[in-house]
Order: C-alpha cells, then sequence, then structure tokens
C-alpha cells in the first residue's frame, strides 16, 4: 500500500502525487524532477513484472527529461511548462522518435519510429518526464490489452484480472502509480474501459481535439484521450495535446478549449438524462448500481437529473462493419503471430463488400443525428461507463453480460455508441463491486462541448467525493500492490 509519509523521502507518496502537488513542491525546491523520475523507475522496476503496464520503459531518457526540467525550475521557474517534472507515458500505438513502437504486434515488435506523432511532440514539448511506452492490444482491436509482443496489462485491484484495452497498460500504469499522466487512445472505448476498470479518469474528447496523425483506416472513430487520477489531471494531459495540426484536417475545425481552466469553475445546474439501459441493453446489476447511486447523488446536490428507460437503437452492427474492414486493410489474417482474437475478426471482413461499408458509414451519419437529437433537451447523458467488472486478464472479452454470451466487442456498447457518435465521454470511477473491483460511471456531453464536459466531471467528482465514494483524488495511495 502506497504510504502517506513525507514525500520527500517516501518515493511511493511521490508516486501519488497530482500534477499541481508536483508543481507547487517544485517550484519551492522542497522536491526534485530527478527525485520523482527516480521514485518512478523505482516503482516500475518493483511492480511492472507483475502488473504488465509498460512494454518499453526509456528510464535513460526519463532521467535526462527530468534534469532538463530541474534546471528550469531552479533558473527559470516562471518559463515553466504545463507538465514540466510530470512523469507520463503514452501507448504503445503512437510512433515515438528514436524509442520502440512494438504496436502490440510481431510485425512491428522492433520498429524504431523516426518522427513523433503530434501528439508526443506537444507532450514532451510541455516538460514532461517520458517513462515509457505502455501496453496495448495488438494494434488497439480488443477491450483487453493482451498481445503476442508482452502479453496483458493487469488490473492493479487483482492481478488476475484485466486491466481492460486497449489502452490498458495506460490506466493500470496511472492507477498504481506507475505515472502520474497518460495518454490513450479510444476507438471503441479504449480509454474509458480500462479507467472504469483500474479506477481513474478517463477522458475521451471528440475526434479532431487531439489530432491523429499518423492516420489509420479506423481514424474517423478513433479518438486521443487522457488518464488521470483526478478529472483536473486528465484535464491538464488534455490541454497540453489538443489543438490544430494541418496533418489531420478534423483538428483544424475544432474548437480548442482551456480544460484546466474550467475544472474551478461551477458548470451551474446541470440536465442530466440519466439512461441505465442504453440501445435497449442493461449493464449486470452491481455496474448499474453504482450509476443508479451516482445519479441519486447528482440529483441530490441539486442538479436535474431524469431517468430515461429508452433510448437509440444500438449499432454494433455499424461498428463491427467499419471495426473488421479496417482492420483487414491493416493486417492480414494469415500473417504469422498475428493474435488468433484478431485474426478471427479480420476473417469476418470477407463477408462484406465495398457497398456494405459504405452503407455502414451512411448509417453512422443518422445515427450521430439520432443520438444528438435524442439528448439534445439536457446537458449530459449519464450511463454506467462498462456492463462488466473487469473480466480475467488475457480473455479477449468476457464470457457473458447478464447470462447473455458476448463477443470481442458487443458487450461494450455502452462506450462504442460514442465513438461511431463522435460525442466526447469521460469515465469517473465510482463505487466497487463485492469482489473489490472499481466500477466506473459514463458522462457524455454534446459535440463540441467538451469543455462543458470537464466541467461537468469535475463538478460530479466533487459531489461524489462529498458523498463518501472512495477517493478519486488518492486511488493510487489507496491500492495494495
Amino acid at each position: 500500500m502506497i504510504s502517506a509519509q513525507n514525500p520527500a523521502t517516501s518515493a511511493p507518496n511521490v508516486c501519488a502525487l497530482s500534477i499541481d502537488e508536483l508543481r507547487k513542491e517544485y517550484s519551492e525546491g522542497s522536491l526534485s524532477p530527478v527525485e520523482v523520475a527516480h521514485a518512478h523507475l523505482e516503482r516500475i522496476e518493483a511492480e511492472n513484472p507483475r502488473l504488465n503496464a509498460y512494454v518499453t520503459v526509456t528510464a535513460e531518457q526519463a532521467l535526462v527529461d527530468a534534469q532538463r526540467a530541474e534546471h528550469v525550475w531552479t533558473h527559470q521557474p516562471e518559463d515553466a511548462p504545463p507538465l514540466l517534472g510530470v512523469p507520463f507515458a503514452i501507448k504503445d500505438l503512437m510512433p515515438t522518435k528514436g524509442i520502440r513502437t512494438s504496436k502490440g504486434s510481431l510485425a512491428t515488435s522492433a520498429w524504431i519510429p523516426e518522427n513523433n506523432s503530434p501528439l508526443a511532440t506537444r507532450l514532451l514539448q510541455a516538460g514532461g518526464t517520458l517513462l515509457g511506452k505502455t501496453t496495448t492490444s495488438e494494434l488497439g482491436w480488443k477491450a483487453d490489452s493482451g498481445n503476442p509482443v508482452n502479453g496483458p496489462a493487469r488490473n492493479p485491484h487483482d492481478p488476475s484480472k484485466t486491466a481492460g484495452g486497449s489502452s490498458g497498460g495506460a490506466a493500470a500504469a496511472v492507477a498504481a502509480g506507475l505515472a502520474t499522466v497518460s495518454q490513450g487512445g479510444d476507438g471503441a472505448g479504449s480509454v474509458r474501459i480500462p479507467a472504469a476498470f483500474c479506477g481513474v479518469v478517463g477522458i475521451k474528447p471528440g475526434t479532431g481535439v487531439i489530432p491523429y496523425y499518423p492516420p489509420t483506416p479506423l481514424s474517423s472513430i478513433v479518438a486521443n484521450g487522457s488518464f488521470g487520477r483526478t478529472v483536473r489531471d486528465a484535464a491538464i494531459l488534455l490541454d497540453v495535446m489538443a489543438g490544430p495540426d494541418p496533418r489531420d484536417p478534423s483538428s483544424v475545425l475544432r474548437h480548442h478549449g482551456q480544460y484546466r481552466r474550467v475544472c474551478d469553475q461551477s458548470p451551474g445546474t446541470l440536465r442530466i438524462a440519466y439512461v441505465p439501459n442504453w440501445g435497449g441493453r442493461r449493464a449486470e446489476p452491481e455496474l448499474e448500481h453504482a450509476a443508479d447511486h451516482a445519479a441519486a447523488k447528482l440529483r441530490a446536490a441539486g442538479h436535474s437529473v431524469d431517468f430515461i428507460d429508452n433510448s437509440p437503437e444500438d449499432r454494433f452492427d455499424l461498428l463491427h462493419t467499419i471495426w473488421t474492414t479496417g482492420f483487414a486493410s491493416i493486417v492480414e489474417s494469415a500473417q504469422k503471430g498475428v493474435d488468433a482474437g484478431l485474426a478471427r475478426v479480420v476473417d469476418q471482413a470477407v463477408g462484406f463488400s465495398g457497398a456494405d461499408l459504405a452503407k455502414a458509414h451512411l448509417q453512422r451519419q443518422v445515427y450521430k443525428a439520432e443520438v444528438a437529437e435524442f439528448f439534445s433537451s439536457y446537458d449530459l447523458l449519464l450511463t454506467p461507463t462498462t456492463s462488466v467488472a473487469a473480466f480475467a486478464a488475457g480473455d479477449d472479452n468476457p464470457d457473458n453480460v447478464n447470462g447473455i454470451p458476448a463477443n470481442y466487442l458487443d458487450w461494450a456498447w455502452f462506450t462504442y455508441a460514442f465513438n461511431l457518435s463522435e460525442h466526447p465521454a469521460v469515465s469517473l470511477p465510482h463505487g466497487s463491486t463485492q469482489a473489490g473491483l472499481p466500477t466506473g460511471i459514463q458522462l457524455v456531453a454534446h459535440h463540441g462541448c467538451e469543455e462543458k464536459l470537464v466541467a461537468a466531471a469535475a463538478e460530479a467528482e466533487r459531489v461524489l467525493q462529498a458523498a463518501g465514494s472512495r477517493s478519486m483524488g488518492r486511488a493510487a495511495e489507496n491500492l495494495k500492490v
């Protein structure tokens, strides 16, 4: 368990500090970025063999980054960028110049990119200390992070369980104090599902808020996002990564907010549509109970919360068409060493024609409009984040949901719906199962309303903490690892 000793002398406690706490310590000279980097690297050395959150640890670069940050804090503190000396990690799907980016695939297990992705450049320019690349499923295909290169990331609350996917390593690293914050990518819930499973905050902005480059056949439904132990930390990371880049035209057309700033602003009385059975499907009872409790506490805090028992039809068929054909264009199922589950997904693509794919994209546009119209009278949607709690590490998916068999992604209807519709969404930790596994709630905002989403998430975090929920600001301190 992470202790509560003096942060300058206790490596575990240093690893539990927030971005604001780190910056305060640095500015006062009571803690140095080099000390913090060493503390995190020591913790990674001790815990990563059990949790497998990292596939590549960049210890040498981390110390160079930390030394550079220490110099700035000592000599030019007024010029300190937002992440100066803050330990962070990048998902192993995002290219990083000179650093192995395996993508969880044997085909690229030794790839050393010659260029950074835009978000990697921004994170490094913001002064962050890069600890390494986090474990992902092969090419990000499923909501567990198992892959042929280094296996699955494990849940810090119970290492026999999955950390989720595909950004499971990122969520596990933040939850276990192996990074302060981390980047993740979300194509069907790959930020929000691991956040819920590991008990941290995960923000998926709308498509284009964070530039997506280099592109993939699935770029239209994938959004890069952020993990933190608090909404504020995740919002600060979002601030750093967001903004236009000409290589991603969708980013140039987007409004880019100030996400950290709105964490301190009251969102006013929120109009919330609580939909526990999105798409006509229900989460397992413990998951729904946590969402019920959150809805009740938000209503008791003065917000308007309406229970709604109908919603747009579930459209897993659209995701399945786009997902299978997209991955089929990237990988051959017969390729040596490809993940067996991914091979099965790719093989299913042969059942779709070009006309089928075009029809799916057209129907997706209709679905976007249906979802937008559905909650047009509200500020937010509230749902459970996941239909189940964390399942066995390395499994592609849970066996069933409420006794109904599940396949590779159809159990993730609460999250993939808002990749199809492109609405921004956040998962907040709230409650736990009888087995002690975290549960999460999801808030969804209107297109282009990421600032309102972050402000509402910060308000929900305050309300739920005041109601006596498990602390979301000290998830790592309370973790038995």
